[in-house]
């Protein structure tokens, strides 16, 4: 099954780099690029999923991607992950 979660990235200028943050799960990860965040933050999802459907732990729901984007000036984008 294939999940998505919406994933807001944070520009860092005094380290010049992004923190991915995918509040639904309490997940954050950095990249110097919005490309290498989003990669890790791919990376962590995937992991997040797959360990919390083993141990069979309790996973939030999404937020509507919609209602994450609106009002938010950083750059929102839905990162995916197969569990």
């Amino acid at each position: 099954m294939l999940v998505s979660y919406p994933c807001v990235f944070y520009y860092d200028a005094e380290s010049n780099s992004y923190t991915a943050a995918i509040h639904d799960l309490e997940l954050f990860v950095e990249g110097s690029t919005v490309e290498e965040a989003f990669a890790n933050a791919k990376e962590i999802l995937t992991t997040y999923l797959k360990y919390a459907k083993k141990y069979d732990e309790d996973i939030n729901d999404p937020t509507p991607f919609d209602v994450v984007k609106q009002g938010n000036k950083n750059t929102v984008l839905l990162v995916d992950a197969q569990i």
